[in-house]
């Protein structure tokens, strides 16, 4: 039994351990780096594990976060601090598993910069700070200055270059690379300001966290991923009014890094409020989703009466503007676009497809409808309405690959049915498939998008797609899916010039990075969002980067001759190869060097490349080539494999130039004779030209006024412009180049007005308007090194990208459009070696050399892809299969045909 006196020395001793506690829980000062972040910070970010993955060597960051741009720059900064200590023990365990801070700020109007808070009070810090605050004169320089009292130290190297800034302070090490910012820091610590709650206390549980400072993520939609489309900045801006906090969760699973916003909030948020009744379904329209889109934004519920209610109240409080337009258009067309609401079933979901250059994405909407026969007949009612009041040139319907194709003069429709974020539909082409009314911001996309169905380039075709949408919760009635490497060009040229030398360093982070998923809920009035990040697995094997595999081969009769071309196969959309033998037979192959069939030609193909075609329209696959002087339709047949079909035409000589739009073939034959195949009647008439065309180049369809015209360009420059009944453009012929023309080139500007683009064999670019004016501040003069030199212009296997290639007697340049150097391609034959172009999606564009020996290959950086040249006879076909990825390289090699593959990182 305890003796009292001992009972009263150990109640005294409990007594003493909860006046302890219970001191530092309410009355010890605290020491937290948010008391010193300033206010102007753009977003804060927190951890205490990312830093490890600045000592793996030899795994990889067992977070997966390092490499998402954010984390990336934000551990750069450490890496330079730690960095600057020689001893490596010293510094790993100095920010060994301490919680440190980074805030991000705006230093100047060109500048960002990053301060870091790390605690520095624990056992051994001292000998990594004084080794930071002692001079060395072999390795570093250490200069310091007061400013309101406390002494703030420049840090430099031998070579006087300013490594980063310091102070310690409270047992915190506080660095930037920038001293205005670090004054920021004393000028928050000096001014009394009161020692605020950490607002992020949830997030401390997490791996990681990103806290915005700011009020809105369009505050700063210049420096974030937001700026990357219209649409998405219209996302962002209605999810993120309340500071969020993004937690990054411990992970579960390789590759997969999950998170979400912590914020305190209910429903009260625009837009995205409405869903506050609403049931989400499941995915539904995988099959209808093309492979190369870049953003895709769905909409999932179940009452679509309470949704068009909901959507009627969104638009009144926060959408005026595109209320007002939506009231004109009912006005004008005595039309109600609330009956549109009827036709719904459950899902909406917008597309945005990745870009290859500086342009706007086309965009895509897939609006799933209870009866779809009603909801083509409500759409061609608008479209009816909308013709009787449009302009003179009233929009002609037209079929591709098997699907009515129409247009509804209302701009902007999705918008005013479903708020800003559906903008971008300046025009709108609409069809109808299966349950779904698919709608296009014009008809190029409607054609691309139509025939990725036809090829099947689909997330249902893509076992990679597939699995990522069984990832997602079932529980999100709004979805946003983000692909970094489809995207990468509509972030890097939607940016500001000034942003865009910075952001490219990211662009191996962003393309290893796969899908980024946002999704948002709101589940017993409180609002939530999670965010799924897939990265691209890393290989297991480094040594199968950048070599090249044989696949298989087949060895033939005949030597091979002229270029293979790559179809797809209608059923499963695989590689298929068409290869001509020495004897004129034509051989289909199977991706794997099989042999599906074989089809005789009188005559050798003498097309660089098969244009698709619904010439003959049947279900199946159709392209055109010529031989000398004959147009051959190549036919697939899932039964007997390939047919080549002739049209009866009255051609004078060989042809000389060969085109297609998305209803007509036109062919021009020696004589100055051209030829219009309709592929809907299969008619086949001659235009009758006001002027004799003799030695045609180059024929290419060309819109104006919602007319198809064809541009004609002759051997002496003369260009000419006509329409189908032969009348000449007003404006045209036109002389515009003083050399021979080498090619042309139809593009839409900005504006989606025709533009002619011609380069001569002297190096001039001119363009021409569709009135017949020469922009004069789009006219380039290439630089031309000797009287040698050769210009030429390739594109790519789809016919629409391109490149100008220089060639002179030492030398053999890539130009692009506006004539700057691409690439240099050393060790070649420079005025003999063949190049072919391919844009394989993925932003991934190749250039195959063939110096008539071999085939080598450069990405546009000027790398060689692949570990050694390949022997061949001819120019190779490229594909890329995304599931594996994996490039696929078809090369002829005498009478041997060989498949080869490249494994990408």
């Amino acid at each position: 039994m305890i003796k009292a006196k001992y009972l009263w020395y150990i109640n005294v001793l409990l007594f003493l351990v909860a006046i302890f506690i219970m001191y530092n829980i309410w009355f010890a000062p605290r020491r937290d780096a948010w008391s010193y972040v300033p206010d102007n910070a753009f977003l804060v970010v927190e951890s205490s594990e990312i830093q490890q993955s600045l000592f793996n060597k030899n795994t990889p960051d067992a977070t997966q976060l390092s490499d998402v741009p954010i984390f990336y720059d934000a551990l750069s900064q450490l890496r330079n601090i730690v960095g600057s200590v020689e001893n490596e023990e010293i510094a790993k365990k100095f920010i060994e598993k301490k919680l440190i801070t980074y805030s991000l700020h705006r230093e100047n109007k060109k500048n960002l910069e990053y301060i870091v808070y790390i605690p520095a009070g624990a056992f051994g810090d001292a000998s990594f700070l004084n080794s930071l605050t002692l001079p060395d004169a072999t390795k570093r320089k250490v200069y310091g200055r007061n400013y309101k009292g406390l002494r703030i130290n420049e840090l430099y190297n031998n070579n006087s270059r300013l490594l980063f800034n310091f102070f310690i302070h409270d047992d915190f090490l506080i660095c930037s690379g920038s001293k205005i910012l670090l004054e920021e820091v004393v000028n928050r610590i000096k001014s009394g300001v009161s020692i605020e709650r950490v607002p992020f206390k949830e997030s401390r549980k997490g791996t990681a966290h990103i806290y915005f400072k700011s009020r809105s993520l369009q505050d700063v939609a210049d420096i974030l991923p937001s700026q990357l489309s219209p649409n998405l900045i219209e996302f962002f801006g209605n999810i993120t009014p309340r500071n969020p906090d993004i937690v990054f969760e411990n992970q579960k699973k390789p590759n997969l890094i999950s998170a979400y916003i912590y914020s305190k909030g209910t429903n009260n948020i625009p837009f995205l409020g409405i869903f506050r009744h609403q049931k989400p379904q499941p995915f539904a329209c995988t099959d209808l989703i093309p492979e190369n889109t870049a953003i895709t934004f769905r909409m999932s519920f179940k009452n679509k009466l309470l949704l068009a209610q909901d959507f009627n109240n969104y638009m009144r409080s926060n959408e005026q503007e595109l209320l007002a337009e939506k009231d004109s258009v009912n006005r004008l067309l005595n039309a109600n676009l609330n009956s549109f609401y009827g036709i719904l079933k459950d899902e909406v979901v917008l597309c945005e497809m990745e870009t290859s250059a500086d342009e706007p994405s086309k965009k895509i909407l897939l609006i799933k409808t209870e009866d779809s026969a009603e909801a083509l007949n409500l759409f061609d009612d608008l479209a009816s309405s909308a013709e009787k009041i449009s302009s003179y040139f009233k929009p002609v319907p037209f079929t591709y690959l098997n699907n009515y194709v129409r247009k509804i003069e209302v701009s902007q429709l999705p918008a005013m049915l479903f708020g800003s974020i559906f903008r971008g539909f300046s025009d709108c082409y609409y069809t109808q498939k299966d349950d779904y009314i698919i709608l296009a911001s014009d008809d190029d996309a409607m054609r691309e998008y139509l025939n990725s169905l036809n090829m099947g380039q689909t997330w249902a075709k893509s076992s990679i797609y597939r699995d990522f949408i069984k990832k997602l919760s079932p529980q999100a009635q709004v979805t946003a899916i983000i692909s970094p490497q489809r995207i990468w060009n509509n972030i890097y040229f939607s940016l500001p010039k000034k942003w865009q030398e910075s952001t490219i360093k990211h662009e191996t982070r962003a393309k290893d990075l796969r899908f980024i998923a946002i999704e948002n809920f709101i589940i017993n009035n409180t609002f939530g969002t999670k965010f799924l990040i897939e990265k691209v697995p890393p290989t297991q094997k480094e040594k199968l980067i950048n070599k090249l595999f044989l696949q298989d081969s087949i060895a033939v009769s005949m030597p091979l001759v002229g270029i293979p071309n790559i179809i797809k196969n209608p059923i499963n959309s695989a590689d298929e190869i068409i290869i001509q033998q020495a004897d004129n037979q034509m051989i289909l192959l199977g991706n794997n060097a099989k042999e599906i069939s074989k089809t005789a030609i009188n005559q050798p193909i003498n097309s660089k490349y098969l244009l698709p075609t619904d010439y003959f329209q049947d279900g199946l696959l159709h392209y055109v080539t010529t031989t000398p002087d004959n147009l051959i339709v190549l036919s697939r047949n899932n039964k007997d494999g390939l047919a080549a079909n002739s049209p009866n035409l009255s051609i004078e000589g060989e042809i000389k130039a060969l085109a297609t739009s998305e209803t007509k073939i036109y062919v021009a034959d020696a004589s100055g004779n051209i030829y219009i195949i309709n592929e809907e009647t299969q008619k086949i008439t001659r235009i009758k030209t006001p002027i004799l065309l003799r030695n045609i180049v180059q024929i290419q369809p060309v819109k104006f006024k919602n007319n198809t015209y064809l541009a004609v360009l002759q051997r002496d420059g003369t260009l000419s412009v006509v329409y189908e009944q032969g009348p000449n453009l007003s404006g045209f012929p036109k002389v515009p180049i003083t050399a021979r023309p080498v090619g042309m080139i139809v593009e839409e500007n900005s504006e989606k007005n025709s533009i002619i683009t011609i380069l001569s064999e002297l190096g001039e670019i001119k363009k021409i308007d569709m009135n017949g004016n020469i922009l004069n501040n789009a006219t380039i003069q290439l630089d031309r090194p000797d009287k040698g030199t050769v210009f030429e212009l390739i594109f790519d296997q789809n016919h629409k990208d391109w490149f100008i290639v220089r060639r002179t007697p030492t030398s053999l340049f890539l130009l692009n459009k506006q004539g700057q150097s691409v690439i240099k391609i050393e060790s070649t034959n420079f005025m003999k070696s063949q190049l072919k172009y391919f844009d394989l999606g993925n932003d991934l564009r190749v250039i195959a050399v063939f110096d008539e020996k071999n085939n080598t290959f450069f990405d546009l950086k000027g790398k060689t892809l692949g570990d050694k040249p390949l022997p061949a006879s001819a120019l190779p076909a490229i594909s890329y299969a995304e599931a594996y990825n994996k490039i696929f390289i078809y090369n002829p090699n005498k009478t041997k045909f060989e498949v080869w593959s490249v494994k990408l990182k």
